[in-house]
């Protein structure tokens, strides 16, 4: 008998260490790692989300910027992290949706490396031409950019992101002919716009928001099923007749698989508040973000389902990187 307590307890154990290790997180620096550089809408978002939760949890959390591969240096650094809490990941469209779509090999399997935690926000993207289309509908710019042909451009910030495949898929629904034009970034393209040597750009609507505003260029349409409260004047692609044109960016953050449940709970409940906070909400919501917060389980389920919609447009669009 006391031979089989004695089993009982060391295969208990590592349970009741996990446990406790739990319930006594944080007790050390928090690193947030962002996959983009510094001072893009996912490291913006990051930021204050890491100021807050320091604030809330009582230890500090730091954000690492580490770009490139579209994401994937930084992904693959998260998918290597312990799993007990203390690596945060600022996921996009591109890390945990799009990328195992274009990429033949990536070094990190996006679901089964990476836990869910809370969807964050949502950004669409518009139909953005420049001075050479001052046509004011979506069916008139359609018309001309048919006429025009391969002589017609878009521009994006580079091959197989959203603002590209946002491109492609265009030009899939409207039967134009626009050739691709990748830039480092969406800020390039956008100047290329406004000089005249782009034709149109499918921006998300906060890297554009602000010229609208001013004048200085015309969103023709929002990419997506529903209004956006920062251009509440801007008609949808679901609206004007084409209900498969929705092209939006999205973020969120995940930790390491195989973190504890109350770790993942905690942190849920943490970013959740700091999501729904007014120092958030209202400030990502006045530049065109949709703000989301959700259930680990709503966001893996999202994730999911983004997952599956992009992989079928990618194949269909015949899109791979290397």
């Amino acid at each position: 008998m006391m031979l089989i307590r004695l089993l009982a307890l060391l295969l208990l154990a590592p349970c009741l260490a996990t446990v406790a290790a739990a319930q006594d997180w944080p007790t050390r620096t928090i690193r947030l790692v962002v996959p983009f550089p510094a001072g893009g809408s996912a490291d913006v978002q990051a930021r204050i989300i890491a100021d807050e939760l320091s604030r809330a949890v009582g230890q500090p959390v730091i954000v690492e910027n580490k770009p490139g591969a579209g994401g994937s240096i930084g992904a693959a650094d998260a998918a290597r992290s312990a799993p007990d809490g203390y690596t945060l990941f600022m996921a996009t469209t591109g890390t945990h949706s799009s990328n195992i779509s274009l990429y033949p090999k990536l070094p990190y399997d996006p679901e089964k490396d990476f836990a869910p935690l809370t969807l964050v926000t949502i950004y669409p993207q518009v139909v953005v031409p420049g001075e050479k289309y001052p046509q004011k509908s979506l069916a008139e710019l359609v018309e001309a950019l048919k006429k025009a042909g391969a002589s017609a451009n878009y521009g994006s910030s580079g091959v197989g992101s959203p603002t590209h495949l946002g491109g492609e898929l265009f030009k899939r629904h409207t039967g134009t002919q626009m050739v691709h034009v990748p830039y480092r970034g969406q800020g390039p393209a956008l100047n290329d716009l406004l000089g005249g040597r782009l034709d149109v750009v499918f921006p998300s609507i906060p890297d554009v928001l602000s010229f609208v505003q001013a004048g200085q260029l015309r969103a023709l349409a929002t990419m997506a099923d529903k209004r956006s409260k920062a251009l509440p004047d801007v008609p949808t692609t679901a609206e004007l007749g084409h209900p498969e044109l929705v092209s939006a960016i999205w973020s969120g953050l995940y930790t390491r698989a195989g973190t504890p449940q109350p770790v993942i709970d905690r942190l849920n409940r943490e970013l959740v508040q700091i999501i729904k906070s007014p120092v958030f909400k209202d400030k990502f919501e006045a530049i065109g973000f949709e703000v989301r917060p959700t259930t680990p389980a709503e966001f893996g389920a999202f994730a999911a389902a983004e997952t599956k919609r992009w992989g079928e447009i990618i194949r269909a669009l015949n899109i791979r990187l290397e």
